[in-house]
């Protein structure tokens, strides 16, 4: 990263700390992109943690090609929401960027996909002690990025100002004009066209942007949630009547309300795609839906079978967090 020396200087100024209050506000002002901010207080962080990341990534992968890294670009979008998310709630930045920069870190570590979150957070704190041990953050800084790690996937996090944000961060994150890309880009490379994505995963990408505003746990991931989500279900329209246009598809977004699993006192709105008739035969599709609890969610089933023919298509996904 090549930043003038002057810049650099500026922007040590700002992000020193002189005083316990923050400078969140001068630096929102200022709008310093993210990665300079990081960069001059810490020289090199962003390239090791790239590092740490593209190699746990492809030692997962069983490839030493330098092909880019998915999980990096996603730490980056992360960390700007991250950065952006504090500045808005008058907090200084610092902290949060630095959490959201590991808090996926550990995803790989050792070349072992951890999908217990648990497991993951605590390599993620693991391994962001290390570095920045390394880096000259000094004790009490780092305490608080691990605790936001730590926090970040339990009961804990609404409590904990950096998991909140870390926690709105991500979710932002797949939502959007980017959200969106890497939506289909995952579909393709896992080899689906964009019809069986469509059918078989648009639901969940549906339901997750409605309901995006209720899982936010800060007041600056709500305003900004209101704008993703919009936008995100107003793509969607576009792309489901071009496909119905092209006759590639003929597909309807339908809406219906079921009591939260967790809270059957409150009720979430489901928004899932389905065709008008079955494309076998022409016949009426008939609807059945439940809830399970799953290994870390509470998951909703969607079965449709055909009255005529019996075709059965079915769906299934995690249901959102909701506050």
């Amino acid at each position: 990263m090549s930043i003038s020396q002057d810049f650099l200087i500026e922007s040590i100024a700002l992000t020193v700390q002189r005083r316990t209050r923050d400078n969140a506000l001068p630096m929102a002002m200022r709008k310093f992109d993210f990665a300079a901010v990081i960069e001059s207080r810490f020289p090199g962080l962003l390239e090791e943690v790239r590092k740490v990341i593209q190699e746990s990534e492809r030692a997962y992968e069983g490839s030493d090609s330098g092909q880019e890294s998915f999980l990096w670009e996603h730490t980056l979008q992360v960390t700007s929401f991250a950065c952006r998310l504090a500045e808005d709630q008058n907090t200084d930045p610092l902290i949060p960027m630095i959490a959201a920069l590991f808090h996926d870190a550990g995803k790989f570590s050792g070349g072992t996909y951890h999908s217990d979150d648990t497991i993951e957070e605590e390599e993620s704190a693991r391994i962001a002690d290390r570095v920045l041990r390394r880096f000259g953050m000094n004790a009490a800084s780092i305490r608080k990025v691990l605790a936001g790690l730590r926090a970040l996937y339990n009961e804990k996090s609404r409590r904990n100002a950096v998991a909140a944000i870390l926690h709105d961060a991500d979710f932002l994150s797949k939502f959007g004009a980017l959200g969106i890309a890497g939506f289909f880009t995952k579909s393709a490379l896992r080899g689906r066209p964009l019809r069986s994505a469509v059918v078989g995963y648009l639901s969940k990408e549906l339901t997750y942007a409605a309901c995006l505003p209720l899982n936010m746990h800060t007041a600056a991931g709500r305003r900004l949630a209101l704008k993703k989500s919009a936008d995100s279900l107003r793509f969607f329209r576009s792309l489901l009547a071009e496909l119905r246009n092209t006759r590639m598809a003929d597909l309807r977004i339908r809406r219906m309300k079921i009591p939260y699993p967790s809270s059957p006192n409150r009720f979430i709105e489901i928004h899932f795609v389905s065709s008008s008739v079955c494309t076998e035969c022409g016949g009426k599709w008939e609807m059945a839906w439940a809830t399970e609890k799953g290994l870390k969610c509470q998951k909703l089933n969607l079965d449709w079978a055909c009255v005529h023919c019996g075709e059965k298509i079915e769906t299934s996904f995690c249901l959102p967090e909701i506050k």
